[in-house]
């Protein structure tokens, strides 16, 4: 898929407009997840999601094929949503829900059980806001979109080593925030 991205960006650059919305389609979930994760606010991830791809469309005579195209577009994501977040200068609290449609409880689940799964869910989810920006950044790629280090590094714009180092103290902060959660309920 990433060699057709190239193409397509190929495309773009001399002006098909087709192929921009190719792009757009194949790509507009994961930048609105991404967004909708930073931003906590669906109609405002769905501004930046537009925004983004704007963007990307009016750079793409710059766009060189050098890395990944996904790492070209998540750079522009963590950009303009860092940037946004700045200047609205207030604590966000980031969704690290999965993307699929809910599942309904099985039966025989106890309320009880569902209800502190529920608590525990909404503990880890405030951990991971309060964490600072850049590892923020690191953890949600690297858990909650699957990139590997390396992709990271470049969206980021540090080394694999930094990124290394972000998840680890990531992780460090979010186990004693959470030391007091039963093991199994995250």
């Amino acid at each position: 898929m990433e060699d057709t991205d190239i193409s397509l960006m190929g495309l773009v650059r001399k002006g098909d407009e087709r192929a921009f919305e190719l792009l757009v389609l194949r790509h507009q979930r994961p930048v609105y997840n991404l967004a909708l994760r930073f931003l906590n606010d669906p109609a405002e991830a769905e501004d930046a999601t537009q925004e983004i791809f704007i963007r990307v469309f009016k750079a793409a005579g710059s766009y060189t094929p050098d890395a990944k195209f996904t790492t070209w577009l998540y750079t522009i994501v963590r950009n303009f949503c860092f940037n946004l977040l700045r200047s609205r200068k207030q604590a966000v609290i980031v969704s690290v829900e999965e993307e699929s449609l809910p599942e309904l409880p099985a039966v025989h689940v106890d309320p009880v059980d569902r209800i502190s799964r529920e608590q525990v869910r909404e503990k880890v989810i405030h951990a991971v806001s309060r964490l600072p920006e850049n590892m923020r950044m690191a953890v949600i790629l690297s858990k909650y979109h699957g990139l590997q280090y390396d992709e990271i590094a470049g969206i980021m714009g540090c080394t694999v080593n930094a990124i290394k180092l972000r998840i680890h103290r990531a992780k460090a902060i979010l186990a004693e925030e959470l030391s007091g959660l039963k093991p199994g309920q995250d």
